[in-house]
C-alpha cells in the first residue's frame, strides 16, 4: 500500500512538473510573439522612440531567458535566445529582431511539441458576443482601439486593423495573449473564457482586418499549420507577392469557409514555388560556407517543396519526378563534399528550370473526370507493389492446400489500413503530416518489409522439395507452429501495405486542398483499390491452374527480387529525409528496382543480390553433391 501511494505522489509530481514546463514554455511564445510584433513602436532607425515600450522589451527578453535557464534549453536554443536580448540592447533594426523572435518561437513550439491550433470547430457567431461582453469596452465595438475604457491606458489597446502590427499576430499569438494577458499593461488575462471560447475569440480579433478584403485563392492551409504562422511567416515561407497577400490571408483566416475556386491554379505552383526558393537561399548559404545550414534547407525544399505534391506530378510525368529527384540527391552529395561553387551551380540551375517548367505546365481544369482520373492513378500505383505481393502469398497458400493461412494473410493488410488511416488520423491531431513524416515511415517500413521478405524467400529456397513443402504447411495448419508462420505472413501483408498509405493519403489531401472534386477524389481512390483486389482474384484463379513447382520457384525469384527493391527504396527514402547519407553517382537511376544512382543503394543492394546468389549456388552444389 505504501508502495502504491509513493508510485501515485511520483506521478502527481511529475504531472504537475510537466504542466508547470509547458505554461512557461507558452509564456516564452507568448513573449516572444509580443517581441516581435511591438519592438517597432519602442525603436525606429537605432534610436529609442518610447523609452516604456523599450523598457518593456528589454523586461520581456529578460524573462525568456530565465525560463530558458529554467527549463533547461538547449544550448543552441539558448544562445538564440541570449543574441535576441543583445540585439534589442543594441537597438538593432526592426525587420532583423522580428525575424529572430519569430524563429526562436517557432525553435520553441517544435521542441516542447506544444499544442498551436484549436481541437473543435471555430464559432466566430459565439465570439462576436463574447467580444462584446469581455473586450469591446476597451478595443472599441469595431476593433479600432478606440474603446472608452481603452482611454489613457499606456500601452494603449490593440486596433485590429493596424496592418503592420496585426502582420505579425498569429491566431496562435492572439490566443496567448487571451489566456495569459500582458503584465503591467491594461491587457488582462482572460483564462477564464473556456479553451475553445478564446481560439472562436483569437479568431474573431485576426478576422477584423479582412471585412473589406476579397478573398483570393492560391494557397490552402490545413488549420494545424496556419494557426501559429503569422502573416507575415507565412508570406516569407511561400514567397507570396505583397499585392497578392491581404486576399490569400483572408481565405487562410477564415476557416469555416470553402475557398473561392482557384481556377486552374494551386497548390502545385505554390509548393514548387517554395522549393525553387529554398535552393536558392541554400546555394546563398552554401557559397558563405555554411554548409550544414545549405544541405537542410535543400532537404527542406525537396519535402516541403516537392513531396506534398509529388503525387500530382507523377500523374502528369512521371519522368520528371525521377529527374528531380536524382538531381537533387546529387545536388545534395555535392554540397556535403565540398565541391567547388560553380560544379554546384551547374547541377542546381537545371533543377530550377525543371520546377519553372513544372509551375508553367501544371494548370489543369479541375473537372468532375480529371479529379477522379488523378486520385485513381496515384492509388493504383502506390496499391501496385502491394498487390503484388499478396498475390503472391495468397497463391502460394492456395496452391500448398494451406488457406487456412490466408486470415492472416488479409488480417495483414485490412489492419494495416485500418491502423494507417487511424494513425494518421490521431496524429495529425497533435502534430502536422508533412512529407518529412511520411519519407520517414515508408522509409522504415520499407527496410522492415525487405527484412521479412528476405527471410521468406530464404526459407522458401531452402524447401525446395515441393512435396515436403505442401506437407509443411499442412502439418502447420494442424499445429502450434502454423501460429510462428501466419504471424510472419501478417507480418509481410501488413508491411507491404503499410509503407505507403501515410504518404498516399498526403497525396489525396492535397489534390484536395488543390482544388479538385473531394467526391471524386474519394471515388477515384476506392476504384484503384477495388480494380487491384479484382487483379489479385483473377490472377490467383489463374495460378491454380500453374504447376506448384514451378510457381514456387518463381515465387522465391520474385520474393527475394522484391526483398532486395525494398532495400533500396527504404534507404532512398530515409536519404531524402537526412537520416542516411547520400554519394551521387553519374549513371541512371531505376526507381521501379529502388535504385536512385547513390552509392549507398548500391552497395547495400548488390550485397543483397550477391547474398542471394550465394545461397542460390550453395543450394546447387549440395544438390550436386547430394545427386554424385
Amino acid at each position: 500500500m505504501r508502495m502504491i501511494k509513493i508510485f501515485f505522489c511520483l506521478l502527481f509530481v511529475i504531472g504537475s512538473t510537466a504542466f508547470a514546463s509547458t505554461k512557461e514554455n507558452q509564456l516564452a511564445v507568448h513573449l516572444l510573439s509580443y517581441l516581435a510584433q511591438d519592438y517597432g513602436e519602442a525603436v525606429a532607425n537605432g534610436k529609442v522612440i518610447s523609452k516604456g515600450e523599450y523598457e518593456e522589451q528589454i523586461d520581456f527578453s529578460n524573462e525568456v531567458i530565465r525560463i530558458a535557464k529554467e527549463n533547461n534549453y538547449n544550448q543552441s536554443l539558448s544562445s538564440s535566445i541570449q543574441n535576441l536580448n543583445q540585439s534589442i540592447l543594441a537597438k538593432s533594426k526592426v525587420h532583423e529582431v522580428s525575424a529572430l523572435a519569430n524563429k526562436i518561437k517557432s525553435e520553441i513550439l517544435k521542441q516542447f511539441n506544444l499544442l498551436t491550433y484549436p481541437e473543435t470547430k471555430i464559432d466566430l457567431t459565439r465570439a462576436a458576443n463574447l467580444y462584446k461582453n469581455n473586450c469591446m469596452s476597451c478595443h472599441g465595438q469595431n476593433g479600432y482601439g478606440d474603446g472608452e475604457a481603452g482611454e489613457g491606458l499606456e500601452p494603449s489597446p490593440t486596433n485590429f486593423h493596424d496592418l503592420e502590427r496585426m502582420k505579425n499576430v498569429s491566431p496562435y499569438g492572439a490566443y496567448n495573449t487571451i489566456t495569459l494577458g500582458v503584465n503591467e499593461t491594461g491587457m488582462a488575462a482572460h483564462d477564464y473564457l473556456s479553451k475553445e471560447d478564446r481560439w472562436s475569440l483569437a479568431y474573431y480579433v485576426s478576422s477584423f482586418r479582412f471585412k473589406n478584403i476579397e478573398k483570393r485563392a492560391g494557397l490552402v492551409l490545413d488549420v494545424k499549420e496556419s494557426s501559429s504562422l503569422s502573416d507575415n511567416e507565412i508570406q516569407k515561407k511561400f514567397d507570396l507577392k505583397e499585392d497578392d497577400l491581404m486576399g490569400m490571408m483572408a481565405t487562410i483566416r477564415d476557416i469555416n469557409s470553402p475557398p473561392p475556386s482557384n481556377g486552374n491554379k494551386g497548390q502545385v505552383e505554390i509548393y514548387l514555388k517554395k522549393a525553387i526558393k529554398d535552393l536558392k537561399a541554400s546555394f546563398s548559404l552554401y557559397k558563405a560556407g555554411k554548409l550544414k545550414e545549405a544541405r537542410n534547407l535543400s532537404l527542406s525544399a525537396y519535402l516541403q517543396g516537392v513531396e506534398p505534391v509529388e503525387g500530382i506530378l507523377k500523374s502528369k510525368n512521371a519522368d520528371l519526378v525521377i529527374e528531380l529527384e536524382t538531381s537533387l540527391a546529387k545536388y545534395r552529395g555535392l554540397i556535403s563534399e565540398s565541391a567547388n561553387h560553380s560544379k554546384v551551380e551547374s547541377v542546381l540551375n537545371p533543377i530550377l528550370s525543371k520546377l519553372q517548367g513544372a509551375i508553367d505546365t501544371s494548370t489543369i481544369k479541375k473537372t468532375n473526370v480529371s479529379s477522379f482520373l488523378v486520385s485513381f492513378g496515384i492509388v493504383l500505383r502506390e496499391a501496385f507493389e502491394a498487390g503484388l505481393i499478396l498475390f503472391l502469398l495468397l497463391s502460394l497458400t492456395r496452391k500448398s492446400n494451406a488457406t487456412a493461412f490466408n486470415k492472416h494473410i488479409h488480417l495483414g493488410w485490412i489492419s494495416s489500413i485500418a491502423i494507417g488511416v487511424g494513425a494518421y488520423i490521431l496524429l495529425s491531431r497533435y502534430i502536422s503530416i508533412t512529407g518529412e513524416v511520411a519519407e520517414s515511415l515508408e522509409g522504415y517500413t520499407a527496410l522492415i518489409a525487405s527484412l521479412l521478405l528476405f527471410y521468406v524467400g530464404y526459407w522458401m529456397h531452402k524447401n525446395t522439395d515441393i512435396q515436403k513443402l505442401k506437407d509443411k504447411f499442412t502439418s502447420a495448419v494442424d499445429t502450434t507452429l502454423g501460429s510462428g508462420r501466419g504471424l510472419t505472413l501478417f507480418f509481410i501483408a501488413f508491411t507491404a501495405s503499410f509503407r505507403e498509405i501515410f504518404e498516399t493519403i498526403l497525396f489525396l489531401k492535397v489534390l484536395i486542398l488543390d482544388g479538385y472534386q473531394q467526391y471524386f477524389v474519394g471515388i477515384g481512390a476506392i476504384s484503384a483499390v477495388l480494380l487491384t483486389f479484382f487483379v489479385i482474384l483473377v490472377a490467383i484463379k489463374f495460378s491454380i491452374k500453374l504447376n506448384l513447382k514451378y510457381l514456387f520457384k518463381a515465387s522465391t525469384i520474385l520474393i527475394l527480387s522484391l526483398s532486395t527493391i525494398f532495400l533500396g527504396k527504404g534507404i532512398g527514402a530515409l536519404q531524402k529525409t537526412g537520416v542516411f547519407p547520400q554519394t551521387s553517382l553519374d549513371i541512371f537511376s531505376l526507381p521501379s528496382i529502388g535504385f536512385n544512382s547513390t552509392l549507398e543503394v548500391l552497395i547495400a543492394q548488390m550485397i543483397m543480390v550477391l547474398l542471394v546468389l550465394s545461397f542460390f549456388i550453395a543450394s546447387r552444389l549440395k544438390l550436386e553433391k547430394g545427386m554424385a
